[in-house]
């Protein structure tokens, strides 16, 4: 396999198990060859050694397959079967990309496309060459388990790790009298009272990305140079774009909840408020207002408040601000040290518990 061979470029072709499809080696890497073999008669001399070992055929690729409809539309648990898989994987053959190495788009080959009838979640599709995967798409697309399927990950991801089955089987009837309207299946999530239960409010827990973005936005921090911000993400664990299965990056909090997280968390919030970030401008007057104030406020206690109102509207648990207070109000802010003592309040409320939700 060459630098350049489609394997190599992550792409596998899906071809008809068609004896007259052959792969051989190219300047670039494995290609198919259609060959006509020549009638010819059998002879002692050409008739094949039962004994000798055979050429291994090309088999179907089943991957893109298996991840149409475990991933992206019935869900594991969706009611296909294995001899389901096999099918769509027919169903595709000839479904590839030309040129990928110069960016081209899809294209259909139909002499690497399995001939016959297939038979998909119980649905018999007749030969129709491209037309096939197209139907296929169609029944997948209308199918119940689709329909909960999609909008269980919609409601995971704006409603809680745990969405009521209520507020599911709303979306799916929604999904499947629109005729997968996502833009109305996510109205229905807004609308509907589970989404407005006290117990739903600020049940996400936020990825590291997440938790980047809202503290830079919530800090009003001026960036300059983002590589260092990737760099942190790097350091929790999420880096960008470096999620290589199709699952993509898990919104879950069991993910992002340990105690290495948490501390890589606080470390970016404290680095960030003490302006210790390269390319990340921090102003607590301009945060706090008091940029063209000829008076600072000293006193921790009411820099507290002003941050707990600013960065979180004020809503943050008696714990929360108890503790932070206990850790602010020492001896050494009283002795002259409040610009930083006023800086530490601002770390700790971004990585309190009430910022790390939304």
């Amino acid at each position: 396999m060459g630098p350049h061979s489609d394997e190599a470029l992550g792409i596998k072709q899906n071809v008809a198990q068609n004896p007259r499809v052959r792969w051989r080696n190219g300047p670039f890497g494995p290609r198919p060859v259609v060959y006509q073999p020549r009638p010819q008669q059998q002879s002692s001399q050409t008739a094949p050694n039962a004994n000798a070992p055979q050429k291994k055929r090309s088999g179907l690729n089943e991957n893109y397959a298996r991840e149409l409809m475990e991933l992206h539309t019935l869900g594991v648990n969706g009611g296909y079967t294995q001899q389901d898989v096999s099918e769509v994987a027919r169903v595709f053959t000839g479904w590839t990309v030309q040129d990928p190495r110069d960016g081209g788009g899809f294209v259909f080959k139909p002499r690497l496309h399995e001939p016959g009838t297939k038979t998909v979640l119980g649905h018999k599709i007749k030969e129709s060459g491209e037309k096939e995967g197209t139907e296929v798409l169609e029944i997948l697309a209308h199918s119940p388990a689709t329909a909960k399927f999609i909008s269980t990950k919609l409601a995971e991801r704006f409603v809680s790790d745990n969405p009521p089955p209520s507020l599911v089987a709303a979306m799916s009837k929604t999904f499947l009298k629109t005729d997968g309207d996502l833009r109305e299946v996510v109205r229905t999530i807004f609308r509907s009272p589970e989404f407005w239960a006290p117990e739903s409010y600020k049940a996400k827990v936020k990825t590291p990305l997440e938790f980047v973005a809202s503290s830079l936005r919530a800090t009003q921090t001026n960036v300059s140079d983002p590589v260092p911000l990737i760099f942190a993400l790097n350091q929790m664990g999420m880096p960008l774009y470096g999620m290589q299965p199709p699952t993509g990056y898990s919104t879950k909090a069991d993910v992002w909840v340990n105690s290495a997280a948490l501390l890589a968390r606080m470390n970016f919030a404290l680095g960030l408020v003490m302006n210790k970030i390269y390319g990340s401008n921090f102003d607590m007057a301009k945060l706090t207002g008091t940029a063209h104030s000829s008076t600072t406020d000293t006193d921790p206690y009411r820099a507290q408040l002003k941050l707990e109102q600013v960065l979180l509207d004020g809503e943050v648990s008696a714990q929360t601000h108890d503790t932070i207070q206990s850790r602010t109000a020492t001896p050494a802010a009283a002795r002259g040290a409040a610009q930083n003592s006023t800086n530490a309040i601002a770390a700790l409320l971004l990585g309190s518990p009430e910022f790390q939700r939304h």
